[in-house]
């Protein structure tokens, strides 16, 4: 008897432990419960709150947090994808979706050295950034490894990457910027 006792006190015991964070975490969501700049933020939400399933709710809980911690550069950003999403067509959507997909299955040392790469391209004066866009969609398919140079998909860019072959050793596609390029040179 005392050994079922025991084993019943530890199933309830692990029972509580599964069921309480879930309920604390419901209980954290309450809208009461979220600070000043988390209710700012969600302002529009507040009335069917407690409608809204308690996964998506901590989704724009956490999207509050972040969105708080943006400086007001960052949050222009956001804003401006949030439209280009709204205003792309069905197709479009698939496409960023499986792009962001590739993206995401890409090695972390890939996707660190595509940010750098893009941070670099990004830092350019614009007639910089426009000639060499221009130059890349010039060239043929053949030296793209792809028939629609601007919409190459990242994995093609990882197999690239990864066989260094058309560069010289640190001239790769994705390798670390360095100073810009000089006009009709390409990195």
């Amino acid at each position: 008897m005392s050994k079922s006792i025991r084993i019943l006190t530890l199933a309830s015991v692990l029972m509580l432990s599964v069921t309480l964070p879930a309920y604390a975490d419901e209980a954290a969501l309450d809208w009461s419960r979220l600070s000043d700049e988390q209710q700012a933020v969600l302002k529009k939400l507040e009335q069917g709150w407690e409608d809204i399933p308690a996964e998506r709710r901590q989704r724009l809980v956490k999207g509050a947090a972040r969105w708080i911690d943006m400086t007001p550069e960052q949050r222009n950003q956001a804003k401006q994808r949030l439209e280009q999403w709204k205003r792309a067509t069905p197709e479009e959507k698939t496409v960023m979706r499986q792009r962001m997909k590739e993206f995401h299955d890409l090695p972390l040392e890939l996707k660190q050295a595509m940010r750098k790469k893009y941070q670099w391209f990004k830092d350019l004066p614009e007639d910089e950034r426009n000639a060499l866009r221009e130059r890349w969609q010039q060239l043929p398919a053949e030296k793209t490894g792809d028939s629609r140079p601007h919409a190459q998909p990242a994995r093609r860019i990882a197999a690239q990457s990864a066989s260094q072959s058309r560069y010289p050793a640190g001239q790769g596609a994705l390798s670390a910027p360095g100073p810009a390029p000089g006009p009709g040179t390409f990195r």
